[in-house]
């Protein structure tokens, strides 16, 4: 009597989705076939010690991987929760996010960006709603890093312009070659949303946004 239906490769390839009741009802299954081959065994041709150890590691292996499973579900829990815990002393605080929006308050208007190199000039282009410049002035901070800046709500002219929302983009360079920065928006988070994968964080705005998204917080 042969216990080969709990042998290699198909342990080996069933061991990765086991869960930990499957896996005990499989080493059952495993420790009543062994039993009953030990009893019906020919005493002239009795088990083979070296198979019977190959077997027992096998099912130890399948027992072992589907308690690795549960602990891993288990930290994955537990991380999600230290997580969103975490997030939520980001409520009521400002952040700066991936984006080119620029809202005007106050006469005051807050964004940032990225410079993943030191770069020899920076210019603040803001345009209103419908995409027409209504404002350039230069940046002094050009080295690698992120940078916040202040904008104080005038135009070319120095004229104040209504409080709203405005897009912009900070240009690096000179002549042909201009580039443009990552732009960086600044907006208040309001809430926490946990998930089963990554916690997101709600800012004023509504917008849903990955904690790996939020580049700085004060």
């Amino acid at each position: 009597m042969a216990v080969s239906s709990i042998t290699g490769s198909n342990l080996a390839t069933s061991g990765n989705s086991l869960s930990a009741t499957s896996a005990e009802e499989l080493s059952n299954r495993f420790l009543t076939m062994l039993t009953a081959q030990m009893r019906n065994q020919d005493p002239l041709n009795p088990l083979d010690n070296a198979e019977l150890t190959s077997q027992l590691a096998q099912i130890s292996t399948v027992s072992g991987i589907s308690q690795l499973n549960t602990t891993m579900q288990w930290l994955g829990y537990s991380l999600g929760s230290l997580q969103a815990t975490q997030a939520a002393t980001l409520i009521g605080r400002k952040v700066m996010l991936s984006g080119d929006d620029l809202t005007l308050a106050d006469g005051k208007a807050e964004g940032g960006y990225v410079l993943s190199i030191p770069v020899e000039k920076a210019e603040l282009v803001i345009k209103n709603a419908d995409g027409v410049e209504v404002a350039r002035r230069s940046l002094d901070k050009v080295d690698a890093g992120v940078h916040r800046f202040t904008w104080d709500g005038k135009d070319g002219k120095g004229n104040t312009l209504p409080d709203g929302e405005y897009k912009f983009e900070v240009q690096v360079g000179e002549g042909a070659q201009v580039g443009a920065a990552p732009p960086l928006t600044v907006s208040e988070i309001t809430s926490v949303r946990p998930s089963a994968g990554a916690t997101t964080v709600v800012d004023a705005k509504g917008n849903v946004v990955n904690l790996s998204d939020v580049y700085q917080v004060w």
